[in-house]
């Protein structure tokens, strides 16, 4: 049984919007306005299990991926190490036959060669089948 009373003051245009509108929904002023007043309490309910989930589902993912995201930046590192040693192994090597050291002593046509043009495009295609790959993924 409904016992406690409130009481808010609106200006004349709102007190008729507000009559008009409980008419409408076939109720009186008090009912149309004890509904509004429950239906946004309900939706302020819902708003904080919602937020209440989106941190739940935050700590989850920041869980589940941080493993993850380590795995892959120990992988990145490996890359960048096993290039630089390549480049280092390359470097030691050029040094140690008779191949020109600086700029000056290479005779370098200014053209590339077909087999670095092809090379290149190997690598374009792939990389374009890779991203077209991944696109029909994330689209699934």
């Amino acid at each position: 049984m409904k016992t406690e009373r409130i009481s808010v003051r609106v200006s004349e245009d709102e007190k008729k919007e507000i009559s008009i509108n409980a008419e409408k929904s076939n109720m009186n002023t008090s009912e149309y306005i004890y509904n509004a007043v429950m239906d946004k309490l309900q939706l302020d309910k819902l708003c904080d299990s919602q937020g209440q989930f989106l941190n739940l589902f935050d700590t989850s993912f920041k869980r589940s991926y941080d493993p993850y995201q380590k795995h892959l930046l120990v992988i990145l590192n490996r890359i960048e190490f096993n290039t630089r040693w390549i480049i280092k192994q390359q470097d030691i090597f050029m040094q140690h036959i008779k191949v020109p050291q600086t700029k000056d002593d290479l005779n370098v046509s200014f053209l590339n060669h077909p087999i670095t043009d092809i090379a290149q495009e190997l690598v374009l295609k792939d990389i374009r089948t890779m991203s077209s790959k991944k696109k029909e993924l994330e689209n699934e």
